[in-house]
């Protein structure tokens, strides 16, 4: 006789144990000594030396990497019959602290600044903007669950929490993290 309720679950503690939602890394490569968004280029001050850290220990959530695809109708007749079109791997938001010290905000702003010049209007070749990134997920206890490998990350967009003089709640800044692709990964 089958089991019902929770009492499959209760009996098989190492089958169904929860994966959850605080349990992961967004780790990016590939950010070393950023020019800080209006700093002079040369100057030591001018630089986010461990850009890619400040992120890493800062960031509040990042979305599930997917894809979507589109398809292709063939009619014949009063049919309608779809095959799997080109794939399109969804944007993420990453979410990070807006720490004084740490200043992940002007390490998203420096990354995105890579993307466009504001002062000179100009897009530079992809390799100076495009980096990799990886997006791991594990249990409480330290244990990988599966990772993606996100290629081609670049910031294309950045939203950060308003000011409001009625409310003392922490600000926090969002970059949509544009990729080629994400390819997943189980641990080995």
């Amino acid at each position: 006789m089958p089991e019902f309720g929770t009492y499959h679950l209760a009996d098989n503690p190492t089958q169904y144990q929860p994966v959850r939602t605080n349990n992961f890394r967004f780790i990016v490569f590939g950010l070393d000594n950023l020019l800080k968004v209006g700093e002079i280029e040369g100057l030591p001050n001018s630089y986010i030396m461990n850009a890619q850290e400040v992120i890493e220990f800062s960031v509040v959530s990042f979305d599930v990497p997917h894809f979507q695809q589109g398809e292709i109708p063939i009619k014949r007749g009063n049919s309608t019959v779809y095959y799997a079109n080109v794939p399109t791997f969804d944007p993420g938001n990453l979410v990070i602290n807006d720490f004084v010290t740490a200043d992940g905000k002007s390490a998203l702003l420096a990354w995105q600044a890579l993307s466009y010049d504001v002062i000179q209007d100009t897009i530079p070749s992809s390799d100076k903007y495009k980096v990799d990134a990886q997006v791991l997920e594990y249990l409480p206890d330290n244990t990988l669950v599966r990772y993606w490998d996100l290629k081609g990350c670049w910031v294309s967009r950045i939203q950060e929490t308003g000011w409001n003089n009625e409310q003392a709640e922490k600000k926090v800044v969002t970059a949509t993290i544009r990729y080629d692709r994400a390819i997943p990964h189980l641990p080995d």
